[in-house]
């Protein structure tokens, strides 16, 4: 380490990190600021056009984040070149970052993650308006201070939409895991790309995993292009509408800006679980002016007829003024005049008396009426408590599949297959029928397929058909579709075939994988143990051209190789070392580390 001051004013204290770049902490003379100096490594058999284009990328990083002022992008100070060592000074970061931070907690709880990404958000939207894409969104450049407040640093590979590309038709840069559809077909990308990042990024603080996943860079770009992520258990629905709008495959389809995804993301949070129903509407009729005539109700039958007219009586019985008529003749005589007689009411209906309730009766049925009502009550207490309880049980045993879950991934990827195995157990009893069931069940399948290509290397064919059948037994009962899962039960039916070859079971070779014309076994197939040799040499020649590589200060070349070293032989010890590098040899670290 050079400890010669920069410029004449950046007094070197201590180096913090070393990947492509080399990041010191670094005192400002003049002003006495504490602050990070970032240096460009460039590799002594670096010449040409393609130095020129290495530190023109490092100026084209300087450039793009010194014209950005905001809380949460790391501010540049300074940028140039002094004796051939070209530098950015920019603040110091205390903290850690987000991958720190979910490496050691796992998911994050729904207010947290919705804060960070929406902070985030607006970083990009300030970019973007500056004409900026970030082009590596990821949590590994996402710096998460002790004041709460996110910044997203690391602009090496950002875009300049006013300046001329670097980038020929074709080529690639980012991170596998979160670079969008287009990015990797090296297409032309724009705000919506650095949208999709964010999303994938949100989506793995809430559910703890990464939506795309796969066992090399091309696997995790396959699932990108073409997978569907699993739901985010545990989230509200209108987050995960947010999310899943935002990971969309399309750009067209996506949030068109950083400002609307934050908007949208900021309503679900604070959007009602689900909507309330209208329960009774009050029906109103039209209200009469005052004095005016009443009008019959809606509701009322038109009146009668003779409504209000005097009614007609027929006369009942004749009184005579003069000679009686005839009996049984009407009253037609003169002086005769008729008149009703008087009438007589008819006698009241007897009544009942009605007899008295009982005290004692009346006492019995409201203490029943009250027990009813007292029982029914404590039987609804009951059933929601119980109903509760259940919710509680099965959120418990969801939340202990997960984290089992994550536990197994992580030793897989670290190696330990005895501990990956028991983890992800673990996981499939406590989701049940979840959903995390079946990412349990393709993990252990997992596991137990590359334990058998261990055994096998061994020379140990028992064992290795015992590991890849009970293998076959766990990916069988995943439903087809996934793309991931319906790779892996390919490739353990094939180990299980050459195994079984190998151990001279007779039903292996019911299995296929024999040559059509001759019905011979084809030996150069990957069963054959001097295959597995091989490719065991080739995984230890990338191993080695990936230390060189680190020796030189290119770190992404060497973690090619290695990654290249993890899927010629996986299981072998050459991979295993291989693995171990990758996760000690994180790309670009954030500053203040």
């Amino acid at each position: 380490m050079s400890t010669e001051p920069i410029a004449g004013k950046y007094r070197i204290v201590r180096e913090i990190a070393r990947s492509n770049d080399v990041v010191y902490e670094a005192i400002d003379v003049a002003m006495g600021r504490r602050l990070a100096i970032k240096e460009l490594l460039i590799p002594p058999n670096l010449q040409g056009a393609a130095r020129r284009e290495r530190i023109e990328r490092f100026n084209r990083e300087a450039r793009a984040a010194g014209k950005l002022s905001h809380p949460c992008i790391v501010t540049v100070y300074d940028f140039g070149e002094d004796a051939g060592r070209y530098f950015i000074a920019m603040e110091y970061l205390e903290g850690g970052t987000l991958r720190d931070a979910l490496q050691m907690r796992g998911a994050l709880p729904l207010r947290e993650a919705v804060d960070i990404a929406c902070q985030v958000l607006s970083a990009l939207a300030h970019a973007h308006s500056h004409n900026v894409v970030h082009r590596d969104v990821k949590p590994d450049n996402i710096h998460l201070q002790p004041d709460g407040y996110p910044k997203l640093t690391d602009f090496g590979i950002a875009r300049l939409t006013e300046e001329a590309s670097l980038t020929s038709d074709g080529q690639v840069f980012g991170t596998p895991s979160y670079m969008a559809p287009e990015q990797i077909e090296g297409k032309p990308v724009d705000q919506r790309s650095d949208v999709f990042a964010l999303g994938v990024v949100l989506y793995e603080m809430l559910a703890g995993r990464k939506p795309f996943t796969g066992d090399s860079v091309i696997g995790i770009a396959h699932a990108i292009m073409n997978a569907t992520p699993s739901p985010l258990t545990g989230a509200p629905g209108a987050v995960e509408q947010v999310v899943m709008r935002a990971i969309s495959k399309s750009p067209d389809q996506r949030w068109p800006t950083a400002d609307a995804m934050r908007t949208a993301l900021r309503a679900a949070e604070t959007a009602p679980q689900t909507p309330t129903p209208p329960m009774y509407q009050t029906q109103s009729f039209p209200q009469q002016p005052y004095g005016a005539a009443p009008q019959p109700a809606p509701w009322s039958p038109p009146p009668s007829p003779a409504w209000g007219q005097p009614q007609q009586q027929a006369p009942t019985g004749y009184t005579y003024t003069g000679n009686a008529p005839p009996q049984g003749q009407p009253p037609t005589v003169p002086g005769f005049t008729a008149m009703a007689p008087p009438m007589t009411p008819p006698p009241p209906l007897p009544t009942r008396a009605r007899r008295p309730v009982p005290v004692g009766v009346r006492t019995f049925w409201n203490g029943f009426l009250i027990t009813v009502i007292v029982a029914g009550a404590v039987v609804g207490m009951v059933l929601l408590f119980l109903k509760a309880w259940e919710q509680q049980q099965s959120a418990g045993a969801q939340m202990a599949a997960n984290q089992a879950l994550t536990a197994g991934n992580r030793a897989f990827e670290a190696g330990d297959l005895e501990a990956a195995e028991n983890a992800y157990r673990v996981a499939l009893r406590a989701s049940g029928a979840g959903p995390t069931s079946s990412a349990a069940r393709v993990g252990l399948a997992a596991s137990l397929n590359r334990s058998g290509l261990r055994a096998y290397q061994l020379r140990d064919a028992a064992t290795a058909v015992q590991c890849f059948r009970e293998a076959e037994t766990e990916i069988s009962a995943v439903p087809a579709g996934d793309a991931t899962a319906d790779k892996l039960r390919e490739d353990i039916r094939y180990n299980l075939q050459r195994a079984g070859q190998a151990l001279g079971d007779p039903g292996a070779e019911a299995l296929g994988g024999t040559d059509g014309a001759s019905g011979t076994v084809d030996p150069t197939a990957p069963g054959d143990l001097s295959v597995f040799e091989a490719r065991a040499a080739t995984a230890q020649q990338e191993l080695a051209a990936g230390d060189q590589c680190l020796q030189n200060g290119a770190l992404t070349e060497a973690r090619d190789h290695w990654q290249r070293a993890v899927a010629a032989a996986p299981g072998t010890q050459p991979a295993l070392e291989a693995q171990a590098r990758l996760n000690s040899h994180q790309p670009e670290p954030s500053f203040g580390r």
